[in-house]
Formats: C-alpha cells, structure tokens, sequence
C-alpha cells in the first residue's frame, strides 16, 4: 500500500509541516513522508522480483476524538520525530495542530479523508 495522490489525501498538508521543519536541518532521509509518485509501487515490486496482478484504492479515513487526540497521533507515527530534533516538541505540537485546523468540525473532532493506492503481487 502507499499513498494515493496528494489531492486526495487530506492527512499529506499535515505531513508536509514534517518535511518543512526538518529539511534546512538536513536531507530527507529514507523512510520520511514524501508524496507518492504514481509508479512508485509498481517499482518496489519490480525491485522485489514480483509480478503486479493487480492494483487499487481504497478510502481510508483518520479521524480523531479531538484535535489533541489527532495531535498526540500523528506524533506517534514516527514521521515527525525528525521535525521534533529540528525544532522542539512544543514547535511541532503547535503547527500540526495549525494544519488540522481545516479537518476540525463543528463538533470539535478531527476528519482527514484519505485515499491510498495498493498492488496485489505474485511470485
């Protein structure tokens, strides 16, 4: 699975606050969040020695009790642990929170509508 295109994916703006507090620090390193290119996992299978048999999307939606909740998980993924080293903790908190401002509804929870791409592979 992977990604599906930025645009359709309502988490990336909020991933794209990791990318941003960390790149002057350093170069992005393998496994940080990037926006996903369209073969891109045509390409790991090909790298895998496996045969695409066929693919998709799925919806898969983040939602969240509240903003501190959306906050304290996104933060859990890992991917903004470098931002965290760049900046501090509290810096981190506070820009996330910033860019789930557009996902928060009337009733104070967190929706980010995502769509990600999978590949269904044989040996």
């Amino acid at each position: 699975t992977g990604w599906g295109p930025p645009e359709r994916c309502a988490t990336a703006p909020v991933l794209r606050v990791a990318a941003r507090l960390t790149e002057s620090a350093r170069p992005p390193r393998p496994g940080g969040w990037r926006p996903t290119l369209r073969d891109d996992l045509e390409d790991v299978a090909a790298r895998a020695g496996l045969k695409p048999d066929g693919s998709g999307r799925v919806s898969c939606p983040f939602g969240y009790a509240d903003q501190e909740s959306a906050v304290r998980g996104l933060l859990s993924t890992g991917l903004f642990d470098d931002a965290v080293r760049a900046t501090d903790r509290s810096q981190v908190e506070k820009e996330v929170a910033e860019a789930l401002h557009p996902y928060r509804r009337p009733d104070g929870t967190v929706w980010m509508p995502n769509v990600f791409r999978y590949l269904v592979c044989t040996t």
